[in-house]
């Protein structure tokens, strides 16, 4: 799909690791990717999405909501990361193991700042839609991003979890994580945005290099 004056770039899904989902060892990979996804499927549906849209509309205006969304998803990952798995983690297998994902945050962190600024000019009505701007900013963004989130698997397959991990260890952080999960996610948001981007339980492992863009719920967002 183009549009005059545009260029539509849609980036696939990363190929959901093999494994056992109640193995907690192969789970940690097989989860990340399956987040990982949900992440990439945002960022596709802005753009997909941004040719549907008209300014000065509920619908452009929700839409904006929801990639303002899609955004707020990814730093709280990324925060996730940086404060409790990646300090679990070199807790046992050593420190700056983790180092390599941190500067991958890094690498995209200028796109990243320029779509969210973007984002927030268009909610504000600080600056004129132009949907050629708003896609090469998307993906300007999602191709070093999308690198990132490949590489950062193969930090956590399981076999190098198992040589230095107990399962009541990884237990442990599990409840720590759904902890910090109950306290930071907003029922009526980030559930939404996971069921719209998500993986069906048993579609995950036959879609995984799949680019699937659903539809967004845009109002009310």
């Amino acid at each position: 799909m183009t549009t005059s004056g545009s260029e539509l770039k849609l980036f696939h899904c990363l190929p959901i690791p093999a494994g056992n989902l109640d193995d907690l060892y192969d789970f940690q990979a097989i989860r990340m990717v399956i987040v990982h996804n949900i992440i990439l499927r945002g960022f596709n549906s802005m753009a997909y999405y941004s040719g549907d849209v008209e300014p000065q509309t509920t619908r452009f205006e929700s839409f904006l909501g929801y990639c303002n969304e899609v955004i707020q998803f990814l730093h709280e990952h990324h925060s996730m990361e940086e404060d409790m798995y990646f300090p679990f983690l070199e807790n046992k297998l050593g420190a700056g193991t983790m180092a390599g994902n941190i500067d991958g945050h890094e690498r995209f962190r200028v796109p990243l700042e320029s779509l969210e600024d973007l984002v927030g000019k268009l909610r504000a009505g600080q600056t004129p839609w132009d949907i050629g701007s708003f896609r090469a900013a998307v993906s300007d963004l999602t191709s070093l991003l999308r690198e990132h989130l490949a590489e950062e698997i193969d930090t956590i397959r399981a076999s190098r979890l198992k040589d230095h991990f107990t399962v009541a260890e990884i237990q442990g952080f599990e409840s720590g994580l759904e902890d910090r999960i109950k306290t930071k996610s907003s029922l009526a948001k980030d559930l939404q945005l996971l069921y719209i981007n998500g993986d069906g339980v048993h579609a995950a492992c036959h879609a995984s290099h799949t680019m699937r863009t659903k539809a967004p719920e845009f109002d009310g967002v």
